[in-house]
């Protein structure tokens, strides 16, 4: 039986739903005990707190009564007609594989391992969990963990977990959020935060170190219920990409939010440094691209993803970008405004209508354009409030209404204000979000136990709303990007190996051109004099470099010369070069010859690259080209299948863009031919087939409009099976 980690994302998605974990009918905990600082009694005392009401057996080797409940001192002492469903497992690591195996024999559907030493701790420990991994594939028995702080489902009073945070005073309350860790303090933190919120947790797992199923597994069973409307997900690596990716697209199907943060955001010191790309594209942009390719909402830090569930646990989504604000404060309206325009969204243009409304019930000198200040006459007249939002909640022309209030305590009508954002929020389908600035300190949890999300700053506010309308943007679009996409290889596909692991520039743009890439005529030469020859033909000047495998940086070993202008300084230079290919030289790598092209002038240049991710797979980069690519940085890292539309998105992100369409009365480059080699580069059967370890094709020379895109180098480096 093969691990999750190295299925499809299609085969995890056809297995039965975890039902055995998430709701079991009958539990047997192993190692219960009647101390409840003990894992074993922290577990079963949360278990009863919690109200579980499945059939709930314990074992315990000593004990005939565990906190009031009768105990058999094995596994093979069960009563006959158990068929437990879910195995708890709190025994020391050294005794966990005899439990897992009596817990299969016994017909046990899936086990949560809480016990920790295991890979964790060394060698021996992962003797231990390969054991029981295999006693898991042998017999189709799932596992939760080793090392892993358990599961719950509050709706089923299922708390089996010794998390602290099942034992706070006020409890866990169900809600429209799950929770799936990677870290068991992770997921208490998140729960916690949430909670403050009143969002309220159903589901909630800590995976551990994941012998089988993991964080992807996991997310596929709970977004299947309708009551999750959003999922946090905390990752410290993510085991397997695709199945991520696939589990993303079925919770965009079912309008299930998740929401991710990832930490270890060190670069990766694998990939190659001969690689523009592998320089350019850093493990944490890498991971970025692909949360943003499928569709999964990253959080920068704890905080943030607290807000952002807030917002996304709410059924409303917005119909469009164009925000309304309310606010006591022109102050807080200039500070909402600049994050409006961080978060490319648009302040909402007032009809007449509306303006007028505004100008008939607010103050002479409230403003009335948007942002809207009713003024500090809100102190002695808290019914600006709801005339504000009577005249902005029917203007066609608004999409989100944030309203913004600071410094409120106990001389206004907070009750008042209270009840008529509520009112709003419950009879608009506009999204409706309220930040509440110092004041009184007990009225974002009123807020939020009426279910509006309720921020504390206007930065972090109007980033919760620019996430949501983006989100809800992606998913609108989800659809018309995957019938455009290509994603799959057409055919076999074989790429000649080398010996010193790049290809040879000249074997490298044969491949282009096979690909149906435009590459610019290429002569290859292999003296002084067929150079000269060469020259003859494309015409002078021209550029000489020299081919070998494995050669890379030939610009800074003087191996490239560019602009040569006649026969005379062609053979100095040619003489020069191969010179370098001797037992003295530099070339280790088997030598093509030299390249003689024409020199091409007017064109911007560009880079693409490839790079294999051995987490996400490919990894498409497009930007700023030249010898300075490195130093400029001016890049954008794209996850295949890729569109039109996300490579033109990809550009306009760069700061080189403006040069590309025509800056300061300069000629607009050939942008379409450009996002044309770039979709034809990423979709090549090569590509696709993962059979590329990284490409560079820098530069791209971006012809003026109407005439192309040619690249001028390349350096491919084939990726070696296994």
């Amino acid at each position: 039986m093969m691990n999750n980690t190295e299925q499809t994302g299609a085969a995890v998605l056809q297995q039965n739903p975890l039902d055995a974990l998430f709701a079991p009918k009958s539990i047997v905990l192993v190692g219960a005990s009647a101390d409840r600082t003990k894992i074993g009694g922290r577990l079963l005392a949360h278990l009863l707190r919690y109200g579980y009401a499945g059939r709930l057996h314990l074992v315990n080797r000593s004990e005939a009564t565990v906190q009031g409940l009768d105990a058999v001192p094995s596994i093979e002492e069960l009563p006959t007609d158990a068929e437990v469903d879910l195995g708890l497992v709190a025994v020391p690591a050294a005794h966990v594989p005899a439990a897992v195996r009596s817990l299969a024999t016994a017909g046990v559907r899936a086990a949560v391992i809480v016990s920790s030493g295991f890979s964790e701790t060394g060698a021996a420990g992962k003797a231990l969990e390969d054991e029981i991994r295999e006693i898991a594939a042998v017999s189709g028995m799932r596992i939760l963990g080793p090392n892993c702080q358990g599961v719950a489902n509050v709706d089923c009073g299922l708390a089996a977990s010794f998390s602290s945070v099942f034992g706070t005073i006020e409890g866990v309350s169900d809600g429209p959020t799950a929770v799936v860790s990677q870290s068991g303090a992770m997921a208490a933190v998140l729960t916690q935060l949430s909670l403050g919120r009143s969002n309220g947790v159903r589901y909630w797992a800590a995976t551990g170190n994941e012998s089988d199923l993991v964080v992807a597994d996991l997310v596929a069973h709970v977004v299947t219920d309708p009551a999750v409307r959003v999922v946090q997900i905390y990752l410290e690596n993510i085991a397997s990409a695709k199945v991520l990716a696939e589990v993303a697209r079925l919770a965009r199907d079912r309008g299930t939010t998740l929401l991710v943060l990832k930490s270890g955001v060190t670069a990766d010191g694998a990939k190659a440094a001969s690689s523009h790309t592998g320089a350019l594209a850093q493990e944490d942009a890498v991971i970025g691209a692909f949360l943003a390719r499928h569709g999964l909402v990253r959080a920068q830090n704890l905080r943030e993803m607290s807000e952002l569930a807030a917002v996304f646990a709410s059924p409303k989504r917005p119909a469009g970008n164009r925000v309304a604000m309310i606010t006591n404060s022109g102050g807080l309206g200039v500070m909402l405004a600049d994050g409006a325009a961080h978060n490319k969204l648009a302040l909402a243009e007032f009809s007449a209508q509306t303006t007028a409304a505004l100008r008939e019930s607010l103050p002479a000198f409230a403003a009335v354009s948007n942002p809207i200040d009713v003024t500090a006459q809100l102190l002695s007249r808290p019914e600006l409030i709801r005339e504000a939002i009577r005249a902005v909640e029917a203007d066609p022309g608004v999409d989100v209404i944030v309203i913004a209030l600071g410094i409120l305590g106990s001389y206004y009508d907070l009750d008042q204000i209270l009840s008529d954002v509520v009112e709003l929020d419950r009879r608009t389908d506009k999204v409706v979000v309220v930040c509440w600035v110092a004041g009184d300190p007990g009225m974002p949890t009123r807020f939020a136990a009426a279910g509006l999300p309720t921020f504390d700053d206007t930065t972090s506010v109007m980033n919760a709303v620019g996430a949501l309308v983006a989100h809800t943007e992606f998913v609108r679009g989800a659809s018309a990007d995957a019938d455009t996409a290509v994603s799959t290889p057409r055919g076999a596909v074989a790429l000649p190996s080398a010996a010193a692991g790049a290809l040879s520039e000249y074997t490298g743009k044969q491949l282009l051109r096979s690909w149906g890439l435009s590459v610019v005529d290429s002569r290859l030469a292999a003296s002084a004099d067929q150079a000269v020859a060469a020259a003859e033909s494309v015409g002078y000047p021209v550029v000489l470099k020299l081919s070998a495998q494995g050669l890379a940086h030939k610009t800074e070993l003087g191996l490239v010369e560019v602009g040569v202008a006649d026969e005379h300084a062609l053979q100095a230079a040619a003489v020069r070069m191969l010179a370098a290919t001797g037992p003295d030289g530099p070339v280790r790598g088997e030598v093509d010859g030299l390249l003689v092209e024409p020199l091409i002038g007017g064109g911007l240049e560009m880079n693409v690259g490839v790079l294999h991710d051995h987490t996400v797979g490919n990894v498409v980069m497009v930007g700023a080209g030249g010898t300075a690519a490195e130093l400029l940085a001016d890049v954008a890292l794209l996850i295949p299948p890729l569109t039109p539309a996300a490579v033109h998105e990809a550009l306009r992100g760069l700061r080189i863009y403006p040069q590309l369409k025509g800056y300061r009365g300069e000629s607009a480059h050939d942008v379409d031919s450009f996002v044309d080699f770039v979709l034809t580069l990423s979709n090549s059967d090569s590509v696709t087939a993962e059979c590329v370890e990284s490409l560079d094709v820098n530069p791209v020379l971006v012809m003026p409009a109407g005439h192309g895109s040619v690249a001028v180098d390349v350096a491919l480096t084939p990726r070696t099976p296994g």
